[in-house]
């Protein structure tokens, strides 16, 4: 069944502010929960970002000028109050925090375990890049952005989206000793 069938707006511009922002959280909430766990490292805090995103678009909705570019404003948005995430642990955590064991499946024979154990060593390695590296890295390999995308939504240039990523990927190497 399409969507015109079903009954769903084309646009969100083609109904009012509660159905639209209703529309986008169905389509949108649990992508940008992701972004901020990728971001934090903290469900709750991720959570809690993508609440706070929703939250201001409908406040400022009527004064949005272009409402087909919400997911663009929500993405900024939840990017946005992650920076505050970190920047209020900076205040209160000085030492890096490690990966607490109780978080990671112990290694098994299993392909699939060692898969994700690789994947836990990724995740706790990005977590601690600089905030900019940390954000240009999400943004391209977990959100698959390009270059140009990734820019906008960062508000920077594609040079400056370069050169984070390739200063990230060369720290990620040297932390997981990995030949380029």
């Amino acid at each position: 069944m399409s969507r015109a069938e079903a009954g769903a707006p084309d646009t969100v511009a083609d109904v009012g502010r509660d159905e639209a922002i209703a529309v986008l959280f169905r389509a949108h909430c649990a992508d940008l929960i992701r972004l901020g766990y990728a971001l934090t490292g903290d469900r709750g805090a991720a959570e809690e970002a993508t609440q706070d995103a929703f939250i201001s678009l409908y406040r400022h909705w009527n004064s949005v000028r272009d409402h087909s570019a919400s997911r663009a404003y929500l993405r900024a948005a939840v990017v946005n109050r992650c920076r505050s995430v970190h920047r209020r642990r900076a205040r209160t955590i000085r030492a890096v925090e490690p990966l607490r064991p109780d978080l990671v499946s112990s290694p098994g024979a299993d392909s699939d375990a060692l898969a994700h154990e690789a994947s836990h060593r990724i995740a706790s390695q990005v977590r601690i890049l600089p905030q900019r590296q940390r954000e240009v890295i999400v943004c391209r390999y977990y959100l698959d952005l390009t270059e140009r995308e990734t820019a906008d939504l960062l508000d920077v240039t594609v040079g400056s989206v370069k050169k984070h990523a390739s200063r990230a990927i060369a720290k990620l190497h040297d932390q997981l000793e990995v030949s380029p």
